[in-house]
């Protein structure tokens, strides 16, 4: 079994109780069954065994919670009674043919810490382990997965190319990416087999240019409208971002762009590379995933959609205090990975939405 993860993934460290933002809150933590029958024997009162959750308090607090934000179940019993949920979090596997690629949530303010605070390029390691494949794949799934395996270790390198402005790197990858889901949906229309698409030739895809306007950020707003929220916070931001935005002209958006890069910079903190941080992270956890829905370009473009909905609530923060610092930055961005990521109809509707409203 071949197992793919960032270098600092041996990194994390839960900071339990000095946790900003706490795992156990906000949404419906779900128990495996081995876990589940050993909650049962133990008659633990805090879990739903019907919905095979733990309850929550009015302020959607898992009920293990105690005062001081830790597991009454961990001090009762030990690290050993928790449920796969709990024990892995934020621990995040994505499953293909052979293959395991491992990552870190940024939904977790740990993570988000660690991923925004690191300057340099991230750098993936990759290991062989003696283990069996235990599931069940299609022959056009193991297909398209290496497609996208070698499209995706082609966009890395882009991504993380700073001699081209950000909007260059994503540029070159849009327009690649959609080459492909075109190629794979004439083969599917036209019932032709996938090993047709030659990836060596979709590289060589005629670049379209990226233009960020404030129409378009407004046009990619918008998707956050199709999402359900675990609380108001987010939505809050995202309408007043909005509205923010929409008070700017056209010159007044690239002024405001350019002077909260500046204000980060007499900080030390190079918003591109950050934003790059941010892009390396979704490509990397959830693009080849797609291989499952089949909206690869969609998927692409959550990436960068990510990026640009953290930077415009940014530039919403920074008009409104006249400040902006690196735990704003982490903050927000842990904010929306924890809307977009703990849905799966949050990201499969960001997928649809992506695919029909295109940056290129």
């Amino acid at each position: 079994m071949e197992y793919i993860y960032p270098t600092y993934y041996n990194n994390f460290h839960c900071i339990a109780d000095a946790c900003p933002k706490t795992c156990c809150a906000g949404w419906q933590i779900e128990i495996d069954e081995d876990a589940l029958e050993r909650y049962r024997q133990l008659q633990i009162d805090t879990v739903d065994y019907r919905e095979a959750a733990f309850l929550q308090d009015e302020k959607k607090r898992c009920k293990n919670l105690d005062e001081q934000g830790l597991c009454r179940l961990i001090h009762a019993h030990g690290e050993e009674i928790l449920c796969d949920t709990c024990r892995l979090f934020p621990r995040h596997t994505e499953v293909f043919d052979g293959v395991r690629e491992l990552s870190l949530s940024i939904s977790c303010p740990e993570v988000a810490r660690m991923i925004l605070t690191n300057s340099d390029n991230v750098v993936f390691t990759t290991e062989e382990r003696v283990e069996k494949e235990t599931e069940a794949y299609t022959e056009e799934e193991r297909i398209v997965y290496r497609q996208l395996r070698q499209l995706r270790d082609w966009m890395l390198p882009v991504a993380q190319n700073r001699s081209l402005s950000l909007e260059q790197r994503f540029a070159k990858i849009l327009s690649v990416v959609q080459v492909y889901q075109e190629q794979v949906d004439f083969c599917v229309e036209e019932e032709q087999p996938f090993e047709a698409i030659s990836i060596a030739d979709v590289l060589t895809t005629v670049v379209k240019p990226l233009d960020i306007s404030k129409t378009m950020i407004h046009t990619i707003l918008a998707v956050a409208d199709e999402w359900e929220y675990t609380e108001p916070e987010l939505q809050e931001i995202f309408d007043a971002t909005d509205a923010y935005l929409q008070l700017l002209s056209d010159e007044d958006f690239s002024q405001a762009r350019k002077h909260l890069s500046e204000a980060l910079q007499k900080q030390g903190i190079a918003l591109p590379a950050t934003l790059e941080q941010i892009y390396i992270y979704f490509l990397f956890a959830y693009f080849c995933g797609s291989v499952y829905d089949e909206y690869y370009f969609g998927q692409a473009q959550l990436a960068v959609a990510a990026c640009y909905h953290i930077e415009a609530i940014l530039l919403w923060h920074f008009g409104k205090y006249k400040s902006i610092g690196m735990e704003d930055i982490i903050r927000y961005t842990y904010l929306y990975a924890r809307e977009l990521e703990h849905s799966i109809p949050n990201i499969l509707a960001t997928e649809a939405y992506m695919d029909e409203h295109r940056m290129i």
